[in-house]
């Protein structure tokens, strides 16, 4: 019998070498490559987390991902050329640590000497 993939909440990272974008994207603007692949990510239900990393906003299977990025290939023919690295993570629990800044700390007892 075969196993059912489980879906996690993925994240994604890539990076884009901008000589490569120069020639196949655009020498005028190769960091509007950014914008179109954020755009593509925002649009099928992904949060743009920092600089190149995305999440998920759902669980999906690496099956799920790998279409996705296939897709996202055929859609933007110059990205296979221009990656200098693409990969997927399964994303744990998110903690946000925010309220640790909210209140001060206490100042740390100062050690008695002996």
């Amino acid at each position: 019998m075969a196993r059912r993939e489980v879906k996690r909440y993925k994240a994604l990272y890539f990076d884009l070498c901008v000589k490569d974008l120069e020639k196949y994207y655009s020498e005028k603007n190769p960091r509007g490559a950014y914008r179109k692949i954020k755009n593509y990510l925002l649009g099928r239900h992904f949060s743009h987390e920092q600089y190149s990393g995305y999440h998920s906003e759902y669980r999906t299977t690496d099956l799920e991902i790998f279409d996705l990025v296939y897709d996202m290939g055929k859609e933007f023919p110059w990205l296979g050329k221009c990656l200098n690295h693409f990969e997927v993570t399964n994303v744990g629990a998110n903690h946000d640590l925010m309220e640790l800044f909210e209140k001060p700390l206490p100042e740390p007892e100062e050690f008695s000497k002996e």
